[in-house]
């Protein structure tokens, strides 16, 4: 089947990058899962058969990975944990705030309708919600969460995205951080949705924590989250399972030549310095490595604003083609790679319910045009290998769909 490699629209300012992606998919779930440039997948292939080929030469990429991450989110090498999910990211932070003492009320704010792995993470050290309800104003998410940042003063910790997982919208991370920092509110972010494609830089906004995901915007395969942690955290965390990677005396392959090194209390205990103690166990896979360094480089190269600008361009063109039909969006800002179309219409907001919603995905999907349902939204998002084809087909199959009350 034929494939197409050019990915910019004729944008000097992005690079062409080949997703080897067929002429006749129309892709707007980018959100859930990006392709993978055809250089990541080489990657992939060659650590493959060097995996299967023990003997032959193989190389760690795991400080390339920490180096190319801290420099996308404005860190240091030392600050990046490697773990396996955002959810295990997560759950490792909820465990060491609550071992630490950092939960005193056990009061955690999060967003309406945040995604899963922000919520459960918490739910297990039994703490309170307060929760943001939906924005019904052009204020958004930022000034409704200020709102309830400065009407709780129990809130020992803010967990919040960029981007709202579910439709884009935007939430101003540097008034929050700014916030939470003068009052001694903890400030842990999910940037799975938005580190990639948006600036992001941890110290401008004073995060404490940061858990992105690999296999979105970072251009990877699943398998793996990138985690900044605070420096202050660096001394005080523990790892969420206990392995030989974390400890000091490991890092010297000569202590495993020696015999009898098992004393009373075990093996020497002493931690590695910096994040990586954080890092999960077991061998950081060597396979997804050299994949996720590719996807990395990639991403380093991007002029983030073009790119943004590029697809608000097509967010923008693909909200004024649904206006008509009775959908919009949520009140506030939004950021340009991903939409969230709401019935808004009542003749639309009485047909499209979530089981018809999901119907006509399933529908879409049987037609290569793939988007995703989530939080009451039609999830559009688009990256650079959209093209305006792709839109058009877009835009009428959802009319086609809908026409029942078009």
């Amino acid at each position: 089947m034929k494939s197409t490699s050019t990915t910019t629209a004729n944008d000097s300012c992005l690079p062409i990058i080949d997703f080897g992606k067929p002429d006749n998919v129309a892709y707007f779930n980018n959100s859930g899962k990006t392709p993978l440039p055809l250089s990541v997948q080489e990657a992939g292939q060659k650590s493959l058969q060097q995996e299967a080929n023990p003997w032959s030469s193989q190389s760690s990429c795991t400080d390339e990975i920490r180096a190319s991450f801290s420099q996308i989110i404005h860190a240091s090498c030392s600050d990046i944990a490697i773990v396996p999910s955002t959810g295990f990211a997560m759950t490792l932070v909820a465990h060491n705030l609550h071992r630490i003492g950092k939960l005193k009320h056990k009061r955690v704010l999060i967003i309406q309708d945040e995604m899963s792995s922000e919520v459960y993470a918490w739910q297990e050290v039994e703490v309170e919600f307060v929760i943001v309800p939906h924005p019904e104003t052009e204020g958004g998410w930022t000034e409704m969460i200020l709102q309830m940042l400065q009407s709780h003063q129990d809130i020992d910790v803010c967990c919040v995205p960029q981007v709202h997982w579910s439709d884009g919208s935007y939430i101003d991370l540097k008034l929050i951080g700014h916030y939470c920092d003068k009052h001694d509110i903890t400030f842990v972010v999910d940037g799975t949705q938005s580190v990639g494609v948006m600036h992001f830089d941890v110290k401008e906004i004073k995060c404490h924590v940061l858990a992105c995901s690999v296999h979105k915007w970072l251009l990877g395969p699943h398998g793996m989250s990138l985690m900044y942690i605070h420096p202050d955290y660096h001394d005080t965390w523990l790892p969420l399972d206990q392995h030989e990677r974390s400890r000091s005396v490991f890092q010297d392959e000569v202590y495993d030549a020696i015999e009898n090194n098992i004393g009373s209390s075990g093996y020497p205990d002493a931690f590695v310095s910096g994040a990586v103690r954080c890092d999960s166990g077991g061998k950081n896979n060597p396979i997804l490595q050299p994949m996720i360094s590719e996807g990395l480089r990639i991403v380093k190269s991007l002029d983030l604003d073009a790119a943004q600008a590029y697809l608000k361009g097509i967010t923008d063109q693909v909200l004024k083609g649904e206006e008509k039909f009775g959908f919009g969006v949520q009140p506030g800002p939004r950021a340009g790679h991903i939409i969230g179309l709401r019935p808004k219409s009542p003749e639309l907001v009485a047909f499209l319910t979530p089981v018809k919603m999901v119907e006509v995905k399933n529908k879409l999907w049987e037609k290569d045009i793939f988007l995703a349902v989530r939080c009451g939204a039609f999830r559009i998002s688009p990256y650079l290998n959209t093209t305006n084809d792709d839109v058009k087909r877009l835009l009428d199959a959802l009319e086609e769909e809908c026409k029942v009350v078009a």
